[in-house]
């Protein structure tokens, strides 16, 4: 079974124009709503791709029943514990001339309290203790920090289970410390966090290579259409992943993460495991706003994935 826990979720909501035209009325041409949140996401692609998976975490008021819906909707399990205020709403803008990443507008989210947070770690301390693999990501609400992250992880690593980290930069700082089973950061944040240069794939399999001898089993540099360099037991690797006509970003990384999860969960090897990710990241990637990845366009894409293995650098 897999655990994701997701303290901070979301509403995404992508709003699609012609382009951004600051200070002037902006024509939006389209709209998209979906669940949203790193761990709502993985948890959403590892049970479209077959897993056993459990999402919980933080939902407050009607935009939390949404979420709720959602879920409920795609036959992923939940156990969510409900607070005060309302989960928070995400605006992604995309335009339809030019390209690049959308800008976005990210709310704060509804504050925690202490006792809130003693019954979420109850809950991750019963569900890790019947799970392979938990997960914890995304951003850190109100009323808490990246300490209480570090509790999170030690609640699951005390259950048994592999640990998997997808946080920013300040709290992934403090939490490879911890040595998780499994980091994914993309480039930017893997320069943040090593303070090394991360734009060639030399650099990037080097960034992999630092986080694995720190004591992390599976550390992945990713670097987006570019592919992403992945160091593990069984060596130092470079991921290709497969054209696509890209249409949005939002939800890749977390798409790989749930397909990594799935496969392993399944007995294949980091490897392999690596590939379907990257697959999956690339099927996501294919979709129109924050939809996921789903998987029939998973299933042919693996296809046209290839993994090189690299001597160190």
């Amino acid at each position: 079974m897999i655990v994701t826990v997701t303290p901070n979720p979301s509403i995404d909501r992508t709003v699609f124009v012609d382009t951004i035209r600051q200070r002037e009325v902006n024509r939006v041409l389209a709209t998209e709503t979906d669940a949203g949140g790193k761990g709502v996401n993985v948890a959403r692609v590892a049970k479209e791709m077959g897993a056993n998976v459990v999402a919980t975490g933080f939902l407050a008021g009607s935009p939390g029943q949404f979420v709720r819906n959602v879920l409920d909707r795609e036959g992923v399990r939940h156990q969510f514990v409900e607070i005060p205020g309302e989960t928070r709403v995400n605006i992604f803008v995309e335009q339809r001339l030019g390209s690049g990443p959308p800008t976005s507008f990210n709310e704060e989210g509804p504050e925690v309290a202490s006792e809130a947070w003693q019954s979420l770690l109850s809950k991750v301390r019963e569900l890790a203790a019947g799970a392979g693999w938990a997960t914890l990501g995304g951003s850190v609400p109100p009323g808490l920090n990246e300490e209480s992250y570090v509790e999170v992880l030690e609640a699951m690593r005390a259950a048994g289970c592999k640990v998997v980290i997808d946080a920013d930069s300040t709290v992934l700082r403090r939490s490879v410390k911890f040595c998780p089973d499994l980091v994914k950061p993309n480039a930017s944040e893997a320069q943040s966090l090593l303070g090394e240069r991360m734009s060639t794939l030399r650099e990037a399999l080097k960034g992999a290579q630092m986080l694995h001898d720190s004591g992390i089993g599976i550390a992945i540099v990713s670097r987006g259409a570019a592919g992403a360099a992945l160091a593990c037991s069984e060596g130092l690797f470079h991921g290709f992943p497969p054209r696509v006509e890209a249409n949005s970003t939002i939800g890749s990384g977390d798409s790989m993460i749930g397909a990594m999860l799935w496969a392993l969960e399944a007995g294949k090897s980091t490897v392999e495991a690596f590939a379907w990710g990257i697959a999956a990241g690339a099927a996501t990637a294919t979709t129109s706003g924050s939809e996921i990845a789903r998987k029939p366009m998973v299933d042919e894409l693996i296809r046209q994935v290839r993994v090189e293995k690299h001597a160190a650098p």
